[in-house]
């Protein structure tokens, strides 16, 4: 089982991310890339949450429950990924799709840099 500090490390790593690639991509590119690559960040951050939400829900049980388990929560997090960013494009037309896409894989990231860094849950 995956240490729940080891979790919430890699979410906060993930907001950390999103907010400094949104800050500067607003001061250096302007408020439009600034809001495109917050969005992009949120919808990579709500999707790990409820990954983490759906797989995490037992500390141990059967193998094959437990995969189960993370085969819905890697499903629940394409989906809810997939019905956000048709929203940002319904919703929001002129929205900087470089920049959501951009913010989007910043945030990602996170989790590759989540397994090189142990958090061990003293903050």
């Amino acid at each position: 089982m995956v240490a729940q500090a080891q979790i919430k490390g890699v979410i906060r790593l993930k907001l950390g991310i999103t907010l400094v690639v949104m800050l500067l991509s607003y001061l250096l590119w302007g408020r439009s890339a600034g809001i495109a690559s917050g969005l992009g960040g949120a919808i990579a951050l709500a999707g790990s949450m409820l990954y983490a939400r759906i797989a995490y829900q037992f500390a141990y049980g059967p193998p094959a429950a437990l995969m189960r388990l993370h085969f819905a929560a890697e499903a629940a997090k394409m989906a809810w990924t997939i019905v956000a960013f048709a929203a940002v494009f319904v919703f929001y037309r002129q929205v900087a799709w470089m920049w959501l896409f951009t913010g989007y894989i910043a945030a990602t990231s996170a989790y590759w840099f989540g397994l090189l860094i142990q958090f061990n849950g003293k903050k």
